[in-house]
C-alpha cells in the first residue's frame, strides 16, 4: 500500500508524465527534449517552496472544520523570558495554542516544556537544530535532526507526532523520513511575516487583517532582535489575541481544527 501511494504523488505523477512528452519530443526536436525535462526541475524546486501543494507528500496547512475556528501556533522556541510571557498572555484570554520547538532549545528549557504542557497546551516537533537549510541536506542529516529532537522531547514525556520544518519547505526526502517516524508534515497559511520576530510591529494588523475561518496562524515564541522590542512583541500578541475574538473567530487546539493528534504526552497519559 505504501508504495502505490508513493506513485500516487503528484511528483511521482507530473515525472512520469513529463519523461514520457520528452521522450516523444526527442524524436521529433531532439533539441527540445531539455528543454522539456528542465520544466520537471522547475517543478520540483517550486513544490518545497509551495508545500501547500502536496507535491512531494500530504502537508497539513489549514482545517477542514467549516466553523469559525483558527488555531495559533508559535515556532522556534522556547525560550526564556518570552515563551513564558506568551503563556501568561493565552492563560489571559483562556485559549490553548502549539508550540514548535527546537530540540536543542526544549533541552536547554526543559522547565518551560514542562509548563507548556502542564497549561494544556501542545508541543510538536521543529527539528533539533532548526537550520534553514536543512532541506538541502541529505536523507542522514534529515533524519536525524528530526529523530534527536523526538529522542529530546520523549526524554520529557512527550511523542510528537505532528513536524513542522524550518522556514515551511519541504523535500522529496521527508515523506520517508516522516513515515518512519510515525509523523505528519503540518505547515501553516497565515502569518505576520514577521522573519522570526526581526519585525514586531504591525504583527496584529496583518494577522487580523487576512484571517480566516480554519486557519492556522503562524508567530514565534523568541525574543525580538533587540530585548527592548519584546514587550512591542507582546502588546502585538495581545491586540491580536483580543481581535481575533472580536472579529467572531474562536481559537481552538491545534488538534481540533485538523482533526488529528498533534502529541501524546506519556506521564501521565493523554492526548492533546
Amino acid at each position: 500500500m505504501k508504495s502505490l501511494i508513493f506513485w500516487r504523488t503528484p511528483a511521482q505523477i507530473s515525472g512520469i508524465i513529463i519523461l514520457a512528452v520528452a521522450v516523444l519530443v526527442y524524436f521529433v526536436c531532439p533539441l527540445m527534449a531539455p528543454a522539456v525535462a528542465l520544466l520537471y526541475i522547475l517543478l520540483c524546486v517550486l513544490g518545497c517552496f509551495f508545500p501547500q501543494t502536496n507535491f512531494f507528500l500530504p502537508v497539513i496547512n489549514r482545517g477542514k472544520t467549516g466553523k469559525n475556528f483558527v488555531a495559533l501556533t508559535f515556532d522556534d522556541g522556547p525560550s526564556e523570558p518570552v515563551t513564558k510571557q506568551i503563556l501568561d498572555l493565552l492563560d489571559k484570554y483562556s485559549v490553548k495554542a502549539t508550540f514548535f520547538v527546537s530540540g536543542i532549545n526544549a533541552s536547554r528549557h526543559p522547565e518551560i516544556i514542562q509548563d507548556i504542557i502542564a497549561r494544556g497546551h501542545a508541543i510538536g516537533n521543529h527539528s533539533y537544530s532548526h537550520n534553514p537549510f536543512l532541506m538541502l541536506k541529505s536523507y542522514r542529516t534529515l533524519y536525524r535532526e528530526i529523530a534527536e529532537a523526538q529522542r529530546v522531547l520523549r526524554e520529557m514525556g512527550i511523542e510528537a507526532k505532528a513536524f513542522r520544518p524550518p522556514v515551511g519547505i519541504v523535500n522529496p526526502k521527508l515523506s520517508s523520513v516522516l513515515d518512519k517516524l510515525g509523523m505528519y508534515c503540518i505547515t501553516f497559511n497565515c502569518r505576520a511575516f514577521d522573519a522570526g520576530n526581526f519585525r514586531v510591529k504591525d504583527i496584529a494588523k496583518n494577522i487580523l487583517k487576512k484571517v480566516k475561518s480554519d486557519d492556522i496562524i503562524l508567530l514565534h515564541d523568541v525574543s525580538a532582535r533587540q530585548k527592548k522590542d519584546n514587550a512591542v512583541f507582546l502588546s502585538e500578541v495581545d491586540i491580536m489575541l483580543a481581535g481575533i475574538i472580536l472579529k467572531g473567530l474562536t481559537i481552538v487546539p491545534l488538534s481540533v481544527l485538523i482533526n488529528k493528534q498533534v502529541m501524546i504526552v506519556e506521564n501521565p497519559l493523554e492526548s492533546l
